[in-house]
């Protein structure tokens, strides 16, 4: 149909490694410390669905001088966490641990020309090239052995709070903050039989927090101009991208085939924190999936450590809101991700 824009984004690899090591202090205390890429999210569309969206509204269509038929739109978001940790034995049955978070982000956006009479500093919205930022939290955590074949945890971890986008502080509420979400998790794990294990996990991540993630988007007065100062983008309670809390459930099996062969799986789902109705900034960042599974094995090689390999399969999940604030526009993405992990380690 003419009147649709669809494109798909022409990114499709990411390599993302990830680093730890640990060592026991004393029987009851340990060190270690975990390099990691934690979320993030990269689109690069080559048609701007707001600019070619608007042109058709108005009367326009492929062809017509000046109809703005290419044009690049997305966006380069990513996070690389550094966690040393301590942990300690308290009695027989009962573990804790701390970890100081250090955080490095990198984010740039373009596209988003279209949004400059709504923002508080157009010159800061898009367009302006990788910004790199520094961030800290902490996380704590627990975990006790009820009995010989039960165990519980919990974690705790705080924002993690980075350096504001002063590149994109015309897009990001709060003049360019853009902080980790907190999130805690409990979990259960129980030794079903001397070689299978069963764990569950139920994760609540609280996006409320950030308020450039969980403030509303725009509607369609404000599209048009009657908008207060606060809400334009990058002000102090600004335009957002209308994302809610999520709440994540987990459940992982692991069975020791033999001394050498342990089989894993597992699966997840989490509720949706992007409502329908907020789909049309949330192009650009479709973190629609809310469910995968995923299967894998560890391999011991003698005098050469371990070898563990998994597949993941994040299964398609569509938003779409059939009438935007954009012109009365509909809005639809989705995103299907498969992910192949292999890590190595070894006892020195």
């Amino acid at each position: 149909c003419d009147d649709v824009v669809e494109d798909r984004s022409s990114r499709e690899v990411f390599v993302i490694p990830n680093f730890g090591w640990s060592r026991h202090l004393s029987e009851r205390s340990s060190v270690g410390v975990s390099v990691y890429g934690n979320g993030g999210i990269n689109t690069t569309y080559g048609r701007n669905f707001y600019t070619e969206t608007a042109a058709r509204i108005l009367g326009g269509r492929p062809g017509d001088p000046g109809f703005p038929r290419t044009g690049k739109i997305g966006v380069d978001f990513s996070q690389l966490f550094i966690a040393p940790s301590f942990a300690y034995k308290v009695g027989e049955n009962h573990s804790v641990g701390i970890s100081p978070i250090f955080g490095v982000r990198r984010f740039s956006t373009r596209g988003f020309e279209v949004f400059a009479p709504i923002s508080s500093d157009p010159t800061s919205l898009t367009g302006r090239g990788t910004e790199y930022s520094l961030g800290g939290g902490v996380r704590i955590g627990w975990i006790g052995h009820l009995s010989d074949r039960f165990a519980l945890g919990a974690q705790y971890t705080s924002p993690v709070w980075f350096q504001h986008a002063v590149k994109y502080n015309g897009l990001l509420a709060n003049g360019g903050e853009f902080d980790a979400p907190p999130h805690y998790t409990i979990g259960l794990a129980w030794s079903a039989t001397p070689t299978l294990d069963i764990a569950f996990d139920v994760q609540r991540i609280l996006f409320g927090e950030v308020d450039s993630l969980a403030n509303p988007g725009p509607t369609a007065a404000e599209l048009q101009g009657m908008i207060t100062p606060a809400r334009l983008l990058g002000g102090n309670g600004s335009i957002g991208f209308g994302w809610i809390d999520q709440t994540i459930y987990k459940l992982g099996l692991s069975y020791r085939h033999s001394d050498h062969l342990t089989l894993r799986a597992g699966m997840n789902h989490g509720s949706s924190q992007i409502p329908n109705r907020e789909s049309l900034l949330n192009i650009i960042a479709p973190a629609t999936i809310n469910d995968n599974a995923a299967v894998g094995f560890s391999w011991k090689i003698a005098d050469y450590g371990e070898l563990s390999a998994a597949y993941m399969r994040a299964f398609k999940k569509t938003n779409r809101n059939g009438a935007t604030a954009f012109f009365g526009a509909g809005a639809r993405a989705s995103i299907v991700q498969d992910w192949l992990d292999v890590a190595w380690s070894a006892d020195f």
